[in-house]
């Protein structure tokens, strides 16, 4: 889940708390060091997300259908507060259209102002993610305050949750997030008011719960019951803070979603030998050779400029490289001077120290405010973070990979090879159906169904999986790709060539400030490629006995020994996890897929964030 962090004023700090203590065997952790000049913030740009929000009212109505399934439907009241000046057109509303993994039908009805008139709007679809898009015209601004309500409809927006030891907890619950954790807007005042249907205010237990913050905080909220409503405010919430609802009732009080018609009609999933084997040659094939996309056709030329504007995260991305990702932005944000990297050496636990975090891109800010408070010089020990640092490396790689789809650097996957082998597979399944009814060998029907049902069901999903993850390159994504290849082969230089090129584009007798410079860029770029060892060598011949000033290491004097490479990627990609997240944001924004916990929300054990709904919201 990002944040814009702006930091107003200077750095002036002589002093910092170390965050966590570490274990008892190893000695203490020393503060760091910090700097001892002030360094003036720059002014910002404006931003479209640069606006808040004086108030999210949301009433819910809930009832059931005939089938007994759960019904929703939702009018949220947003007033937004835009500036004077010509900045934004509107504002986008993403909602979620998933729920404890399953569709939930999501269908926008209407959006008006507060008087009732209809508001221009158009709807984007992109993954779990249901954007509604409400904006003037080009050319045309909104300023001030803004009213937009949204209705909209759902269904199977309730589950039965099971308890730790993942048995049935014996109750039906909705659990749902009101405004949702993918704000970087504070808000005003949020609230929320469910109103049962009279069959359902007839059953519902009144057992009900309210948490408020960030995503995973269990503070609780007031939440007051008249006969079938429920109403929960709750004022000045931060950016990305959020209030959920969860309310219980009888086991079996809602009908669960009806199975897929995958999974209901067998057929589709087995197939004969032959189309069998083809499909599954088809899927090696890919396998082996991947998603072919556009090429160049030219030449790579060695080059140490890294590209401009793309994050380090989007270039490891391009080159299958994801996993190197969290340590190569971390590099990148210190060689730029914005963190510091920490290494205590007697205890070999490692950290970073925030600098200054002017300038640095979108996705860079939400990793940051993930690590750090607002506070200028916090210094965080990755042994004391508990998952901290592992969640933020998913949520850092979900995000590159969907800023490769927004900036067109990949395209879509190609529909005629995931259509080809459904094609096969449903052949392949036909076929021996057909045998054994003209046969009349029912026998071999059931030997099919039992032994060959699962096998087909894997390989169907495996399919999906490869096929649909393997997107091709675009032109500009081949360009990028060129250019990231040009970095590799300037590496691999030899020190004479690459002092060469150096002095070939200056024109001027290099000096080992400009050559420190180029090589400490390219530090980030040496850990994608594999190269950090290498490469780490060659820079240190350039610190000698000293230590770079956004490297600490609390007895070690060198650069090599202060922080080897291999140790602190090996340590980063070590971290816990709480949960991953889905690559599939929503639009251009920064909105996440939703988490939903299968354990009970409105017996206590819930928190902010842990429901359905949600989802976030941005300018435009």
């Amino acid at each position: 889940m990002g944040r814009i962090v702006r930091m107003l004023g200077a750095l002036a700090i002589a002093g910092l708390t170390l965050l966590g203590a570490p274990a008892a065997s190893a000695a203490p952790l020393p503060a760091a060091p910090l700097p001892a000049a002030q360094l003036p913030a720059a002014p910002l740009p404006a931003d479209v997300n640069d606006f808040t929000i004086d108030s999210f009212d949301a009433v819910y109505h809930l009832g059931r259908d005939a089938e007994g399934r759960s019904t929703l439907t939702t009018t949220e009241r947003i007033t937004a507060r835009f500036p004077e000046f010509d900045q934004n057109r509107g504002l986008i509303r993403d909602l979620v259209r998933t729920y404890e993994e399953h569709e939930t039908d999501l269908t926008v009805r209407s959006v008006t102002d507060e008087h009732g008139t209809p508001r221009p709007y158009t709807t984007d679809a992109n993954g779990d993610f249901l954007s509604v898009i409400m904006a003037v015209p080009e050319g045309q601004y909104v300023h001030g305050a803004q009213t937009y309500v949204i209705e909209y409809t759902q269904r199977d927006v309730t589950f039965a949750p099971v308890d730790a030891s993942g048995e049935p907890s014996g109750i039906d619950e909705f659990y749902w997030d009101v405004n949702g954790t993918d704000w970087s807007q504070p808000f005003g005042r949020v609230s929320a008011r469910v109103v049962l249907d009279d069959e359902l205010a007839e059953v519902f237990t009144g057992a009900a719960v309210c948490y408020r913050g960030r995503f995973g905080s269990g503070d609780p909220c007031p939440l007051s019951i008249d006969g079938g409503a429920l109403s929960a405010t709750e004022y000045e919430l931060g950016p990305y803070e959020n209030v959920t609802i969860a309310l219980g009732f009888p086991p079996g009080t809602f009908s669960e979603r009806p199975a897929p018609l995958l999974d209901r009609v067998p057929f589709l999933l087995w197939g004969g030998f032959a189309a069998l084997v083809a499909a599954i040659g088809h899927l090696v094939i890919r396998l082996v050779t991947g998603a072919r996309g556009a090429r160049t056709h030219r030449a790579i030329i060695a080059q140490y400029e890294p590209p401009e504007g793309i994050p380090v995260a989007v270039s490891a991305a391009l080159v299958k490289a994801a996993p190197k990702s969290m340590t190569a932005t971390l590099l990148d944000l210190a060689v730029r001077r914005r963190i510091r990297l920490l290494r205590h050496d007697e205890s070999d636990q490692y950290g970073v120290q925030q600098l200054d975090l002017t300038g640095i891109a979108p996705m860079e800010q939400t990793l940051c405010t993930t690590l750090f408070s607002t506070a200028s010089g916090e210094t965080l020990w990755f042994s004391s973070a508990g998952t901290r640092v592992g969640d933020a490396a998913v949520t850092l790689r979900a995000r590159a990979s969907n800023e490769l789809k927004r900036l067109g650097l990949i395209g879509k996957p190609r529909a005629g090879s995931l259509w080809l082998n459904a094609g096969l597979f449903a052949a392949a399944l036909i076929l021996p159906i057909l045998h054994t009814v003209l046969t009349g060998r029912w026998e071999l029907m059931i030997v099919l169904l039992v032994i060959g049902i699962n096998a087909i069901v894997w390989l169907l999903l495996l399919t999906s999986g490869v096929l649909t993850m393997q997107r091709p390159r675009t032109m500009a994504g081949a360009l990028l790709h060129d250019h990231l290849m040009g970095l590799r082969e300037y590496i691999r230089l030899a020190e004479a060539d690459r002092i060469r090129m150096l002095q070939s584009a200056s024109g001027v007798e290099v000096g080992e400030d400009l050559i420190v410079r180029v090589y400490e860029r390219l530090l980030p770029y040496a850990v994608i490629f594999g190269l950090e060892k290498e490469w780490q060598a060659e820079l240190a011949k350039y610190y000698r006995e000293t230590t770079p000033e956004w490297v600490f290491g609390s007895t070690s004097h060198s650069f090599s020994h202060a922080l080897p490479l291999t140790g602190f990627q090996n340590y980063v990609a070590s971290r816990p996890v709480t949960r991953e997240v889905s690559s599939s944001g929503s639009g251009s924004g920064s909105s996440f897929s939703s988490f939903s916990s299968s354990s009970s929300g409105s017996s206590g054990g819930g928190f902010s964030g842990g429901g359905g709904g949600g989802g976030g919201g941005r300018g435009i």
